[in-house]
């Protein structure tokens, strides 16, 4: 009874002794204290008791171990100061028994950060030896640990391997090694260590998740189902709960038993950070058998990326869910995504027909090549029961992509073509016909619309348009006779009810026999076509109508007929006269000759004032003048002169207007102001045309006075004034060279003659030839240098508006864009036809909008709009774009949209199409989505063979689809495009690139 007592006393004897000490306040017990601290890791407290320690009397021994045990609280709390003071308790105790352990506790401080390479370097130095069998087992699984997560699997399990007979970590390095074992795909050898784990512990108790893994990669799904589902009830491993039921539901699924997988995977997408596309897969299809396709649509999107025969098999049916819900254009683009993938050919074939079926009942990709397609189709799959539908398809497909010459080209290859295909075909030739002809293929374009028309027998409708476009070949080609009879051709074959077709056929078939002067022929064919047009059922504007009376107009003229002529100038000026500053000016020219001078000088006033910008103002002045003179009104006659001189001197009819002004003065008898006239021509124009005959004339005024000798002073002090000494040589050189140069192009002769007679009187001429040469062949610095010779020395000659218009034109293309604006300002002051006021204001308003000065541009604009004189129907176009892009800039939108909505009417023109472009990128700028996406919809649709700008518009298109929210859409666009795209321009690849990005 007695002996647990003393033991009992024993033991309080010690222990009292054992608190004493712990209890003591010198520094022995602040040692003790913080030692026992951090064992319970008390990090913490071991820190504060061991700091305590520095303001003690300690030993050595007593501040290395306190240094000691504050590293290692300092390395349990994670601190980044634990670094520091481990190197510098290496410094200062370099022979300490804990150096080993404390050169491990810098590798630890690393492993404990994730810093695992750092780690192994300063594990590789540690002496094993040199610590506690715990601290080397722990040094091993660490070191083992560390090359498993750097993924050198090899090494790690040889650390690993080292620890299997360790009763502490046997448990943990069995599952590291069935874990490797797993990763390099030796499931037998992972099954192995992960069986007999304690699964209750970590790490070992995520076993039986790889376990699954390994049983669904086997497609044991029984073993793999009863383990996920028992994993899920447990709630062991909380963070592989999605991924349970990922494996519970796609193991339900392979067994067959859908309807209970599709909740676990729900839940799984529900709660995974980034689910696995199989899931997605599943329940795509479980959604597009219960007929839901919008969900299954965002299920398949998202089933996408894999790179298997699932992807392609979610491709099909993304592709089927899209056509239920009517989306063409999307479904397309799936079903050629499951196309290119080679896993499973019947899903490969049933993907093609698909996509052939949506491509040609209107569906559209970006530049699709259907046509390849189908061709590799018929490659891979020559047994196909589709492929009798295949070739039919090829040449729609080729149809559909713009390329009529391939689909020409495919049904010539047919042997025996059917009655469809040859319809096809003449509808293949026409198209290409029209299109060669509208891109100057003259020559191609008549023999396939030649051969079109031999055709007739399959659509006679077809046939008699060929025959308008034939006329409209042979007339671009001057053969009118061959024009003539096309156009007869067609009006002879057309039924009356063809009324728009009928009046344009007409209104050319006038047109070449105008051309061929047969006017009393031209008029009746104007006439048919004014009286088709002027029923109202044609699509014609009110110019058709108003030219053709103009143009009869014209024969009437050239037959003398000139007061019937006046009447039909009349008659267009009335039908269209905000435009018909050509009509009023020949109704007056009509009224003059006529001898209605008064109603010829009313009709001027009439014009000057209703078209101030006209570029027949200067010729209607000199008219007006001279029935003025005419009249007898010499004083008013005079006061025109002057107006005329004054605005426009630098002109043709300005100069003229000087000569005429002397004249009259001369007539009526004050001869000195008439001298001085002529001498002002000479003085201001001295190297010009009307320089010449003022000096011709004063020469006959100044011979009959006697004073000769005073004429020929004053023309030697005028430099480059005509004089009377000009060499018969000089002008036969130049006559020889001019005509060469005209006969074949070559400007050797021309050269030469500037060189022999540099200052020869036909020298401006010959600059002139050399920059139309220059500028015909490319050269255009040196079109621009011949150009400014001419104006530099021969500011006045006749050739000097066409040297302007070189000098603009050529600066233009050099990039001198602000000069070539000013050099189209001069020639507008200079230009003395309509024609060449075009020019001038065409340049105007080119070079205003790359300098964007777009007030400017839209006002050059409104003045070639207003003027039949100063406008080509070639140009009306461009210019409406033009004005559009103008008013864009300055915010006029609805104005912009008025002119591009009517030029997008004809996406075939250029202008067209890019109005088309322009108006939807707007109304995208401005927010307006939905309408932005009509707008390029159009265009897509549109057949359009600008194929730069129908791809700018399917970049736009994805860019709204994004708007939208739809970014898969959207992307799909764009891979597509930068797929099939056939041009080389490099900006519609990075725009691109930039997106998808």
């Amino acid at each position: 009874m007695k002996r647990p007592l003393i033991l009992t006393a024993l033991c309080a004897l010690s222990c009292a002794g054992s608190v004493a000490q712990i209890n003591s306040p010198e520094a022995k017990g602040y040692l003790e204290r913080g030692i026992l601290m951090c064992d319970d890791r008390n990090y913490e407290g071991c820190i504060d008791q061991m700091s305590r320690l520095y303001n003690l009397t300690t030993t050595a021994e007593q501040r290395e171990l306190a240094h000691y045990y504050m590293c290692k609280a300092t390395l349990g709390l994670g601190d980044e100061e634990a670094l520091t003071m481990l190197r510098q308790y290496l410094v200062d105790y370099p022979v300490s028994i804990r150096r080993a352990d404390v050169m491990m506790m810098v590798g630890d401080y690393h492993f404990n950060h994730g810093q695992y390479a750092e780690a192994l370097a300063e594990y590789s130095i540690v002496d094993p030896m040199a610590l506690t069998s715990e601290r080397q087992d722990e040094l091993n699984y660490r070191q083992g640990y560390s090359y498993m997560l750097l993924g050198e699997s090899d090494m790690a399990a040889s650390f690993f391997r080292t620890l299997q007979s360790k009763s502490a970590w046997r448990n943990a390095a069995h599952f590291y090694l069935g874990y490797i074992a797993y990763s390099k795909q030796d499931y037998p050898l992972a099954l192995q260590y992960f069986r007999g784990l304690d699964t209750s512990k970590e790490p070992a108790n995520a076993a039986p998740y790889y376990e699954a893994q390994i049983y669904y990669a086997q497609g044991e799904y029984d073993k793999c189902l009863s383990i996920s589902r028992n994993l899920l009830a447990s709630g062991n491993v909380p963070q592989f709960i999605p991924e349970c039921n990922r494996l519970a539901g796609e193991s339900l699924y392979n067994l067959g038993r859908t309807s209970e997988s599709i909740p676990y995977l729900w839940k799984y997408c529900a709660e995974a950070k980034d689910p696995a596309p199989s899931a997605f897969y599943i329940l795509g299809v479980s959604e597009y058998e219960k007929g839901d396709y919008d969900a299954a649509v965002k299920l398949f999107q998202q089933a996408i990326g894999s790179h298997s025969a699932m992807e392609q098999s979610a491709w099909l049916y993304l592709g089927q869910s899209y056509l239920k819900r009517g989306d063409k254009n999307q479904a397309l683009m799936a079903f050629e995504n499951a196309y290119k993938f080679d896993y499973d050919r019947e899903v490969r074939e049933t993907a093609f027909y698909n996509y052939a079926v949506a491509r040609m009942d209107g569906g559209r990709v970006p530049f699709g090549n259907s046509v390849g397609l189908l061709q590799d189709f018929l490659i891979a799959y020559p047994d196909s029961p589709y492929s009798a539908d295949v070739q039919r398809y090829i040449v729609t497909g080729y149809m559909s992509g713009n390329d009529y010459a391939s689909a020409l080209n495919v049904i010539n290859m047919v042997t025996n073509p059917s009655e469809q295909l040859l319809k096809t075909k003449q509808r293949v030739l026409f198209v290409l016909g029209t299109r060669e002809y509208s891109s100057g293929k003259v020559a191609d374009a008549i023999n396939h619309l030649t051969e079109a028309r031999r055709l007739a027998n399959l659509d006679p409708s077809i046939a008699r348009q060929c025959n308008i476009w034939l006329g409209d070949c042979y007339y671009t080609r001057g053969n009118y006779d061959e024009a003539v009879h096309s156009y007869l051709r067609y009006i002879n074959a057309s039924p009356s009810s063809a009324v728009s077709d009928l009046a344009l056929a007409h209104y050319d078939l006038g047109y070449t026999r105008f051309a061929q002067e047969k006017y009393s022929e031209a008029i009746t064919d104007f006439q048919n076509a004014v009286k088709l047009l002027s029923t109202g059922r044609t699509s014609h504007p009110a110019s058709l109508e108003a030219d053709s009376y103009s143009r009869i107009a014209d024969c009437r003229y050239y037959l003398g007929e000139y007061s019937a002529a006046a009447d039909d100038y009349k008659k267009a000026y009335d039908l269209t006269p905000s435009s018909g500053d050509y009509a009023l000016y020949q109704y007056a020219i009509m009224q003059g000759l006529l001898k209605d001078h008064s109603g010829k000088i009313s009709t001027i006033d009439n014009l000057t004032s209703r078209f101030p910008s006209s570029g027949l103002i200067p010729q209607a002045l000199l008219e007006k003048a001279e029935s003025q003179s005419a009249t007898g009104n010499t004083s008013a006659a005079i006061r025109t002169y002057n107006d005329l001189v004054s605005r426009y001197p630098s002109t043709a009819p300005g100069r003229n207007g000087y000569l005429q002004l002397a004249i009259t003065y001369i007539n009526s008898g004050e001869r000195s102001k008439g001298i001085d006239t002529y001498k002002k021509v000479i003085r201001t124009f001295p190297s010009s045309e009307e320089a010449r005959i003022a000096a011709d004339d004063l020469k006959q005024i100044y011979a009959a006075d006697g004073r000769l000798n005073e004429l020929v002073n004053f023309l030697k002090s005028v430099p480059n004034a005509p004089s009377y000494e000009e060499s018969e040589l000089e002008q036969t050189a130049y006559q020889a060279a001019e005509n060469t140069y005209i006969n074949t192009g070559a400007t050797d002769g021309l050269l030469g003659y500037i060189k022999e007679y540099p200052d020869g009187a036909s020298r401006a001429s010959a600059l002139y030839y050399l920059a139309d040469a220059a500028w015909n062949e490319g050269s255009v610095s040196q079109a621009q240098e011949y150009a400014s010779q001419v104006l530099l020395n021969h500011p006045d000659s006749e050739v000097a508006e066409d040297a302007l218009l070189i000098k603009a034109q050529a600066e233009s293309e050099l990039g001198k864009t602000e000069v070539a604006y000013n050099t189209f300002l001069e020639l507008e002051k200079h230009a003395s036809g309509s024609n060449m006021l075009r020019d001038a204001h065409l340049g105007m308003m080119r070079t205003a909008m790359d300098l964007g000065k777009y007030a400017e541009a839209m006002n050059t604009a409104e003045k070639l709009l207003s003027s039949t004189a100063t406008n080509s129907p070639t140009d009306v176009a461009e210019v409406k774009f033009v004005r559009g892009m103008a008013n864009e800039h300055m915010g006029n939108h609805d104005a912009a949209y008025e002119d591009w909505e009517a030029l997008a009417a004809n996406p075939a023109d250029i202008f067209g199409a890019k109005s088309a472009y322009y108006h939807a990128q707007s109304l995208f700028d401005r927010g307006l989505i939905s309408e932005a996406k009509s707008a390029a919809d159009s265009l897509i649709t549109a057949d359009t063979p600008h194929r730069y700008w129908l791809a700018r518009t399917f970049v736009l298109y994805s860019d709204i689809l994004r708007k939208q929210g739809n970014d898969f859409e959207a992307n799909e666009y764009l891979k597509s495009l930068r797929n099939n795209y056939p041009g080389p321009e490099v900006d519609i690849y990075q725009m691109i690139d930039t997106r998808l990005k």
